[in-house]
């Protein structure tokens, strides 16, 4: 969607000049009541040529008609001027921009293909029925998201969040004289019976995640063909593990942390807790978060420790630079290399610093700062670590510890898939209930409501009832022995 870079009043207010990022040349927006507009593109990117023809172009456009969106209007293109209208009003401040970022979600990764599925490729396709068994058909597939994970269906809250985005869609295609408000298509939430399914995001048991412990702990050991950034990697997923266990809290929680919102405080009994400030863009607000301070000072040294490793690897790069032996090797890049900012209070936490890549559009421009001479002044930046990587290595790792576990009883990887990065918030919140923490303490810290943490959490076998579970008799302990010195 595109990204308005300035806007501009002209006319004495009567219209905006608008440019758009993705768009070489500026737009006239003529208001025409009710929320409507036009769009004009004025065939230039010069300002004050843009202001001196609004006058003409007005002038023709103001007294005609609308443009209406007749039947062959395509579906797909109403979601995405809908998101691109979501977008402006992020920009402005109407909307926070993780809501817009929900809505795209929503829309592309089902109401699109849904409406695919009942044969809406244009708007005059859409009937008061056309969306009827939306909630059913999802409750119902086998697929999930991007990651097309086998489920038993998603869950009732989630499909019961489309119908909001698909109403408000639906309403603001009305009010554009798109769709004919005749056509309003029926929209059913399902009814929420609280059926959750057992296997959904199960916590570890104590003896299973003292098998993940053991596996973990050989696996972030050095090896003798290992290579320092092999050896950064492995460490930066081991410590992501054990920072999520002790946070208890939810991935996109996690991985909006900076450096600024984790702190650390020695407690007058020796231990040392952290002290972790999620921000109020998350899904439940702002909240303070106490965990073990172990691993924050742990991910934050790793992430010095990671500055460093790419800082020495840029600096002998731009050794060859200067020395011209680059040129004996074509295939990277030829120019100097900016290095890293030590890690400062608004560095994400979980950055991957060696994750250092070239802008995607300077990228696509290399030829030309070749061949202009002007490869200094090529932009790089820092990447995390996408949702979809951490996912399949927690996933190998998990799979791998069980199964080795689990010898002669047959259990294979799959078995183990159950296991979802979801499942450290689970595990985290299970094992305080077994060693007996309150469960408002529990709510308060991992940001869920009392109940939610008695219906999601007491089903698992009722595990506070300790004294009948034989099993679960151990008291687990927290993980300060588990340190592994940098």
């Amino acid at each position: 969607m595109p990204k308005i870079q300035f806007k501009e009043e002209t006319l004495n207010g009567r219209a905006v000049i608008i440019a758009y990022a993705d768009r070489e040349y500026l737009t006239l927006r003529i208001p025409r009541g009710d929320k409507k507009y036009s769009n004009i593109s004025l065939g230039t990117s010069d300002l004050k040529t843009a202001h001196d023809k609004a006058l003409d172009v007005y002038a023709a456009t103001i007294n005609q008609p609308l443009k209406s969106r007749n039947r062959k209007f395509l579906f797909a293109t109403a979601c995405k001027e809908f998101l691109e209208w979501k977008d402006e009003q992020a920009q402005i401040g109407e909307i926070k921009e993780s809501a817009v970022k929900t809505y795209s979600q929503r829309i592309h990764q089902r109401i699109i293909p849904y409406a695919n599925l009942v044969g809406v490729k244009n708007i005059g396709d859409i009937g008061r029925e056309s969306f009827e068994n939306y909630g059913v058909h999802f409750r119902k597939v086998e697929t999930k998201g991007k990651w097309k994970t086998a489920t038993a269906g998603l869950s009732v809250a989630t499909i019961n969040s489309d119908p909001t985005t698909l109403n408000e869609l639906m309403g603001w295609l009305v009010k554009r004289d798109v769709l004919d408000a005749n056509h309003f298509p029926t929209i059913n939430k399902l009814r929420d019976r609280k059926e959750y399914k057992e296997e959904a995001n199960p916590a570890f048991m104590p003896d299973e995640w003292d098998a993940v412990k053991s596996h973990l702990m050989d696996w972030v050991q050095k090896r003798e063909d290992d290579d320092e950034l092999q050896l950064w990697r492995r460490r930066w997923m081991f410590n992501w593990i054990f920072f999520m266990y002790h946070f208890g809290g939810r991935y996109h929680e996690a991985m909006q942390l900076r450096v600024g919102d984790v702190s650390t405080r020695k407690m007058p009994d020796g231990k040392l807790k952290g002290i972790i400030e999620v921000s109020s863009s998350t899904k439940t607000g702002r909240r303070t978060v106490v965990m073990n301070g172990h691993w924050v000072n742990s991910v934050k040294s790793h992430l010095n420790r990671g500055v460093k490793l790419r800082n020495h690897i840029i600096q002998q790069h731009n050794q060859l630079v200067e020395s011209g032996d680059i040129k004996k090797y074509r295939w990277r890049f030829q120019g100097r290399i900016p290095l890293l900012d030590k890690p400062s209070k608004d560095t994400p936490l979980f950055l991957n610093p060696i994750f250092h890549t070239i802008n995607k559009e300077d990228k696509r421009n290399m030829r030309k700062f070749e061949a202009e001479q002007r490869l200094d002044e090529v932009r790089w930046e820092v990447l995390p670590y996408s949702s979809e990587h951490i996912r399949k290595k927690y996933q190998g790792i998990i799979e791998m510890a069980l199964v080795n576990a689990s010898d002669g009883d047959r259990r294979t990887f799959t078995d183990y898939r159950k296991f979802t990065l979801h499942s450290l918030r689970s595990t985290h919140i299970t094992h305080q209930l077994l060693n007996g923490v309150r469960i408002r303490l529990i709510a308060d810290n991992v940001g869920n409501s009392e109940a939610e943490i008695e219906r999601t959490y007491y089903r698992l076998n009722n595990l506070l009832n300790i004294e009948e579970l034989g099993m679960h008799k151990k008291v687990l302990k927290v993980e300060d022995e588990l340190r592994v010195d940098e």
